[in-house]
């Protein structure tokens, strides 16, 4: 899902991943690209996509095919038999030798070997249509997709409270299981790295009353007033709230710290509690720099408008 708790859980936990999990639908495809687009927005990767229910499999066998005997072999054989029989009986016969000789041929031709039967195959019917991992792969780079059929020793396991993997260690699901496992450890190992790279630096110069932010800074007055939450700005229509001549110059960050991998918690001195993405703190950083050139070349409007 999309919802306030997947939202909520970016907020308050220092996500690593996420692991899409789908059904071939194409509704659920649709829901797939807004959770995608959602943990995007709050920079968590999405690593790996599983499409539960994407097929049912069923035994199918193909039709016996009966091997012709080799007549010209057939033929050889019974002469040899109406040879032998003949040589035994000096060339007379009755019904009674006859019928011994044809029990004798039929035997030959009941003797001819057959091939085994074929064995039986495994048919995939996408109940639910073809799904759409080609289509996540080629669209947002998701490289480890799998795909689970419906089968009925997992939805048991999954109520009796035993892992199937468990259960059934080597069945072709039990394999996928473990494929996504390690695809999961390599990947998250991989975030990890990035994500740490990526995080930047906050710290308050009380000194020079500036908020550092890597190599930049930006006024702590200037951040205050580019609160976006439901306080300062009207929701529905994006309205300002908050008067920017409201916000005191030496206005100071109190608390700080990540939340989630995405976004700066600040505790004001005013008393405000403030949420800002690390995108928006880079967008407030470069409309500082342009005010501050318009003030030196006697440009500036007053307060900042953000």
């Amino acid at each position: 899902g999309t919802g306030d708790i997947q939202l909520t859980l970016t907020q308050r936990l220092n996500m690593t991943a996420a692991v899409i999990v789908t059904t071939p639908q194409e509704l659920s495809f649709a829901d797939v690209v807004r959770g995608i687009d959602m943990f995007d927005s709050v920079n968590v990767p999405c690593i790996a996509v599983v499409e539960n229910m994407a097929y049912y499999e069923v035994d199918t066998v193909a039709p016996a095919v009966v091997a012709q005997p080799d007549l010209e072999v057939v033929k050889a054989q019974f002469r040899d038999e109406l040879t032998m029989f003949a040589d035994n009986n000096g060339g007379q016969s009755d019904d009674a030798q006859i019928e011994k000789l044809t029990a004798a041929l039929l035997d030959i031709v009941q003797r001819t070997e057959q091939p085994p039967p074929p064995a039986p195959t495994k048919e995939k019917i996408q109940i639910f249509g073809k799904g759409h991992l080609q289509r996540l792969a080629g669209q947002y780079g998701i490289e480890n997709t799998f795909s689970m059929p419906l089968v009925n020793d997992i939805a048991k396991n999954g109520d009796s409270g035993n892992p199937y993997i468990l259960e059934h260690p080597d069945t072709p699901q039990s394999e996928t299981y473990r494929e996504l496992a390690r695809s999961v450890i390599k990947e998250v190992s991989k975030a990890k790295h990035t994500q740490n790279a990526n995080r930047p630096n906050v710290s308050y110069d009380q000194d020079a009353h500036i908020i550092r932010y890597d190599d930049e800074s930006i006024k702590p007055a200037t951040l205050r007033r580019g609160c976006k939450c439901a306080v300062c700005v009207e929701e529905m229509s994006g309205k300002q709230i908050l008067d920017p001549g409201d916000v005191d110059e030496m206005i100071r960050p109190v608390m700080w710290g990540p939340t989630g991998n995405y976004a700066l918690s600040i505790e004001w001195s005013d008393g405000h509690s403030s949420l800002y993405p690390y995108k928006k703190i880079r967008t407030l950083i470069e409309e500082q720099k342009v005010k501050d050139l318009k003030e030196i070349n006697g440009e500036g409007d007053g307060y900042d408008m953000v």
